[in-house]
């Protein structure tokens, strides 16, 4: 009887830690269908507008809570590309975002937090070996499956940051005594990664 009892209490003990065991997904970002892109504001009146092409990336989410949710990313800075190859050089120079010297922009999420409008994402973004703290408000979708039955999860985001605070301070000024390029980058995140 003693030993019956003790094989049906281990059992009850199994199940329950089975109930409570979470396991974590692993996702890759998909490069064909994540864009990350970029707005300066140039002469007051308009914006260079580029992209990344070149980029990795993984996103992990535990169980079923999406606060779980974190995200790594590593961008290649020579992906730059704004459609106009002399300004491109322009900005891989030692003035602008030093691409020979700094080869990735990173960005490693710490946390996930639901607030009244959605979720807030914060984290650590680093441009030129320069690390802050950044918190914007991000769109998660999913995890959903897409047409071909593959299990995905989708980021949107956008936010802005200081390009000062990463020692991207070259500047000139125009006649009026304006400058002649803003130091508000507007940063633009649409993102799809794959279950692994």
């Amino acid at each position: 009887m003693k030993v019956k009892l003790f094989i049906l209490t281990m059992l009850c003990v199994t199940i329950t830690n089975s109930s409570f065991r979470t396991t974590t997904d692993s996702y890759t970002l998909d490069a064909g269908h994540t864009y990350i892109g970029f707005d300066v504001e140039r002469f007051l009146v308009g914006e260079v507008t580029g992209r990344f092409n070149e980029f990795n990336g993984d996103v992990s989410l535990s169980g079923d809570s999406l606060e779980s949710l974190k995200v790594n990313i590593k961008i290649n800075t020579n992906s730059l590309d704004t459609n106009n190859p002399t300004r491109d050089g322009h900005l891989k120079g030692e003035m602008w975002l030093d691409t020979a010297k700094y080869t990735e922009i990173t960005f490693v999420s710490n946390t996930l937090k639901k607030d009244k409008q959605g979720y807030v994402m914060q984290g650590k973004l680093t441009i030129k070996g320069i690390t802050k703290d950044i918190e914007f408000p991000v769109e998660i979708l999913g995890p959903f499956n897409d047409p071909t039955k593959k299990l995905a999860i989708g980021i949107k985001a956008d936010l802005v940051i200081d390009r000062f605070d990463y020692g991207i301070a070259f500047n000139k000024k125009m006649d009026n005594g304006s400058f002649f390029i803003g130091n508000e980058v507007k940063i633009k995140i649409r993102a799809l990664a794959y279950k692994n």
